[in-house]
């Protein structure tokens, strides 16, 4: 049975939907310059969700949620029909809830804490900025925490160098047992067919 006290609860910011996650404590922090994350949550800020910082903060957990709430006001959207990122909105207030990509290899999914309310233990050092050549000081100020910068992972070297680094090869791995209650790429399976945007890459219009 799963301990209630090393529980995180992830809640919309209207409370029409929940996620009970089975750790609260949180396995990488970092943040990331790319164009897809700024555009992500633009759109949902433009449909209500919280403003996003140029740098957002990208904090994953274990995809162990234990418990749904509100899985009606829950959608599922990519931006792209070729887009690898699937993330989960509340219909409602357009917080976002959780996002999944191939690479988590269903360990891990990530968490924008300034976009929903997430109850679980956030105290982590920065591990490194992501995707920095999707970035420039005319989108906001200079990165100033003491982290590595990656431009990006396109290429296979530094792709290589952003996976050994302790915390993501820690999270980016096939899980070593399963799950308490179910991933959050079973949790998309299950919210029926997923919305695709057909955003044009980049438009923050």
């Amino acid at each position: 049975m799963t301990d209630e006290n090393q529980e995180a609860l992830i809640e919309c910011q209207c409370g029409k939907c929940a996620l009970t996650i089975a750790d609260k404590a949180v396995t990488l922090f970092l943040r990331c310059g790319c164009v897809d994350c700024r555009q992500a949550l633009w759109w949902g800020h433009k449909h209500g969700g919280a403003k996003p910082e140029p740098l957002p903060r990208l904090f994953y957990l274990r995809s162990d949620i234990v418990d749904v709430a509100g899985k009606a006001y829950m959608k599922a959207y990519k931006l792209r029909r070729t887009g690898d990122s699937t993330r989960i909105y509340c219909s409602q207030c357009y917080s976002l809830l959780g996002v999944d990509h191939p690479s988590y290899q269903n360990n891990v999914f990530l968490n924008f804490p300034d976009h929903c309310t997430n109850h679980g233990v956030l105290s982590r050092a920065l591990s490194a900025y992501l995707s920095i050549s999707d970035y420039s000081t005319t989108v906001g100020p200079a990165p100033t925490d003491d982290a590595p910068l990656f431009t990006s992972t396109d290429f296979e070297p530094e792709r290589q160098r952003f996976l050994s680094l302790p915390d993501v090869a820690r999270s980016f791995k096939e899980p070593s047992g399963p799950p308490s209650g179910v991933t959050l790429g079973s949790l998309i399976e299950n919210l029926g067919a997923v919305t695709i945007l057909n955003l044009a890459k980049g438009d923050m219009g």
